[in-house]
């Protein structure tokens, strides 16, 4: 649930981040777009793909699948903060 929380969290500041006039290097503006419009939807879609394999990949296939996924949004989302600021 805080991984949904945060994913909810990222879109309304990537908007607002998105929305400004903000001057922004063309690599942190590019990755800006890819987390908003592909990284974090993809997030919340592997989430529930997980929720509905959890049968077929048991309890510990569960964790490390949400496990990764996770880790490479969240990196890529203090990736684009750090660069971005």
């Amino acid at each position: 649930m805080p991984i949904l929380a945060a994913a909810f969290w990222w879109g309304v500041e990537g908007h607002v981040a998105f929305e400004s006039a903000a001057r922004r290097s063309q690599i942190a503006d590019g990755l800006l777009h890819f987390s908003l419009l592909v990284l974090t939807p993809a997030l919340v879609l592997a989430w529930l793909v997980a929720a509905w394999l959890r049968r077929r990949v048991g309890e510990g296939g569960y964790w490390k699948m949400l496990g990764l996924v996770a880790m490479i949004w969240a990196g890529s989302v203090l990736v684009t903060v750090l660069l971005a600021r």
